[in-house]
């Protein structure tokens, strides 16, 4: 079986091309045709560079964590791991007449856009301290090169892997676009520029081209190429090594020739998802490979899913004889001892989530999105002899906004909704009344928790004001991007009544003013031990106002 796939990062050497797809390293004959997995990690990879005999293969991948440069041979396929960065970009560009991989890290670097070009040795290369063993190229900061047989063509002044593919940052002009030098080859082979004749060992080409922003640098015979998008999109040009004679070699429009790579004669690159290869800088177009992998799509291939690797939240009932629990966007029924799941919300192109066991009387709610705005629906929990539940109810449809968690009161007269924009709200279960209980301006609200008796609801939220704050305050106003605590919060005591009384600035608080302090190990908003007349301060705020006066 042989599929078409989105092919990515190609290389060409000899009668091999190798390149990404699926996030494995394949193969395939240089004329196209069936393609070969190599590698099988199941992991992200990329910019995989074949030796100049074709007998060894470098890459990049992330199946153990960070990404980090891999080499294999071949013949064999033994995958060795080289390097150790622990950074969370790297590349490799290609390999040296003697056998290191040429790569590109920020490994030991401050800053992560700080990049180095280095040697690393390989078994090949026969090191003395063994494969892994590098050396710092004397480049400066490099996001990419190319090692030709006379010179070396260098590319920095890009901010790490951000601006490392035109297509990420289409015709950008910015102080961290691409800049392109050349110099000796000698300083990549020896690890020393040339300083011969009082030279600069290195110049930069194109730096007046208007709107110039150059990757993949390309020493192609005598011919520095590359990509770039300053006539509009992303194509390959070259120019001599004294920055004369720019010619355009590909006429794509709309779609960007992407991660060009060379063997020294030929450019092979990406584009629209399928490889194109120019057979040499003279030749008048480039053209498509018609390349076919040799096994399906693994990402399109059917699979059996466990509902136990897809659990996304649940509530346990009061008896601990069963759970609701939502599993990739549906909600289920669960006992914990006999009888089999039932479902209670399984509709297509809904999503369900944050189920709460309402009470005792077999209720269920939890948010949906059916009909396009999130809601909360309820229904009773399914019993072992009964048939299919019946149609769930469904309350303050478009009135909660977006849903970011669910607490159900105990009692099961009342539900807490924390809001994507910040409102904490109390849903009435009988009469479906939406009220807001506070707002936050600083982000969302969370950990909502209800007293056993049903009448007062502890939550968090982002703290507005300085740690160092401490105050004292009614009116329900309080400072600037603090919200005010309410009491009581009880669905059924009528309005809430503003009484905040704060300790020190912190992002905890309960909304009981008769509640002792929880001890925390964050600041908390807390209220007073002992309830107080209205006007006067609370003994902890007096107390904190001693304690500072005496300081």
């Amino acid at each position: 079986m042989v599929a078409p796939g989105y092919l990515r990062f190609p290389h060409i050497s000899g009668g091999l091309v190798t390149f990404v797809a699926a996030d494995d390293i394949w193969l395939a004959p240089a004329g196209g045709g069936r393609a070969w997995r190599f590698t099988a990690d199941d992991a992200a990879a990329q910019t995989p560079r074949l030796s100049a005999d074709g007998a060894r293969l470098a890459w990049v991948s992330s199946k153990d964590g960070a990404p980090e440069v891999y080499q294999a041979s071949l013949a064999d396929g033994i995958t060795t791991r080289l390097t150790y960065w622990g950074t969370q970009w790297a590349r490799v560009c290609g390999w040296t007449p003697g056998g290191e991989v040429l790569a590109v890290s920020a490994a030991g670097q401050p800053f992560g856009h700080h990049s180095w070009a280095r040697a690393v040795a390989t078994p090949a290369s026969d090191p003395a301290d063994g494969p892994g063993a590098e050396r710092l190229l004397p480049l400066g900061p490099a996001g990419d090169l190319s090692l030709g047989d006379m010179a070396v063509a260098v590319l920095n002044g890009t901010f790490g892997s951000f601006q490392a593919d035109l297509a990420f940052w289409k015709r950008y002009r910015g102080g961290t676009a691409g800049r392109l030098w050349i110099g000796p080859v000698s300083a990549v082979l020896s690890g020393q520029p040339d300083e011969a004749a009082g030279a600069r060992p290195f110049r930069r080409l194109l730096a007046d081209l208007p709107g110039g922003h150059f990757t993949s640098p390309m020493m192609v015979g005598d011919r520095l190429a590359f990509l770039s998008d300053h006539e509009g999109t992303g194509n390959i040009y070259s120019c001599a090594p004294d920055g004369t004679d720019l010619r355009r070699h590909t006429d794509h429009d709309g779609w960007y020739a992407r991660q060009a790579s060379t063997d020294g004669q030929r450019v092979i690159y990406a584009c629209g998802g399928e490889l194109w290869l120019l057979a040499d800088l003279d030749q008048a177009e480039p053209v498509r490979l018609d390349i076919l992998l040799g096994s399906p799509a693994a990402g399109r291939a059917p699979r059996l899913l466990s509902a136990g690797d897809h659990v996304g939240s649940l509530s346990v009932d009061r008896g601990g004889t069963a759970s609701a629990v939502e599993v990739r966007g549906t909600v289920h029924w669960l006992t914990h001892r006999d009888g089999p799941a039932r479902a209670l919300s399984v509709v297509p192109g809904a999503r369900a989530r944050y189920p709460q066991v309402l009470g005792d009387d077999g209720q269920v709610v939890w948010a949906t999105d059916a009909g396009g705005v999130d809601a909360l629906e309820i229904s009773g929990a399914p019993l072992a002899d009964s048939g299919p539940a019946a149609a769930p109810r469904r309350l303050a449809a478009g009135q909660v906004g977006r849903v970011n968690g669910l607490a159900a009161a105990p009692d099961g007269r009342a539900v807490a909704v924390a809001a994507q924009d910040g409102r904490l709200l109390v849903v009435d279960v009988a009469a479906g009344r939406v009220r807001q209980l506070a707002a936050s301006g600083n982000g969302r609200v969370s950990g909502m928790a209800w007293s056993p008796d049903s009448a007062w609801l502890a939550w968090s939220e982002p703290a507005g004001q300085p740690a160092g704050w401490a105050g004292c305050s009614y009116g329900g106003s309080g400072s600037p991007g603090q919200p005010a605590m309410r009491s009581p919060t009880s669905p059924t005591a009528g309005s809430p009544i503003p009484t905040r009384c704060s300790a020190l600035m912190a992002s905890t608080w309960l909304s009981c003013p008769g509640a002792a302090s929880t001890p925390s190990t964050t600041r908390t908003y807390s209220t007073c031990r002992f309830p107080t007349a209205p006007g006067r301060s609370c003994c902890h705020c007096r107390r904190q106002r001693r304690l500072r006066s005496a300081r």
